[in-house]
């Protein structure tokens, strides 16, 4: 019970800590590794960036492919609404402070992107 004074702040602070926080993506990332049903799939993640805003927006880009719109993310799901389109979600999960992996299911074959924050 004498220690409880010095841990009820730590306490306090982790739970108000939100470990899916969108802190963690926020920034802009460079694809650097693409592998489909465990294998490398031929294209090309360098050409693929995200930018995620503080603000809850984003943009993306695969070569000249590109996208705008909001985001979110709640524990290890990242939901994107692009312009126009239907929400998608995406597993996510942040390596340190510079790696970002997205595990995606494209018509039942699984994908990890790999991104660096740059």
């Amino acid at each position: 019970m004498k220690y409880l004074p010095v841990l009820s702040p730590l306490l306090f602070l982790f739970a108000c800590t939100d470990p899916g926080s969108d802190v963690q993506i926020t920034g802009t990332w460079q694809g650097v590794s693409w592998i489909v049903n465990g294998e490398t799939s031929g294209r090309n993640a360098n050409q693929v960036t995200f930018t995620f805003e503080p603000t809850g927006t984003y943009t993306g880009a695969f070569g000249t492919q590109e996208e705008a719109g909001t985001y979110r993310v709640e524990g290890n799901k990242l939901y994107t609404h692009a312009e126009g389109q239907a929400e998608k979600m995406v597993e996510v999960a942040v390596s340190g402070a510079d790696t970002l992996r997205m595990n995606m299911n494209r018509a039942g074959t699984p994908e990890e992107l790999v991104l660096v924050k740059e």
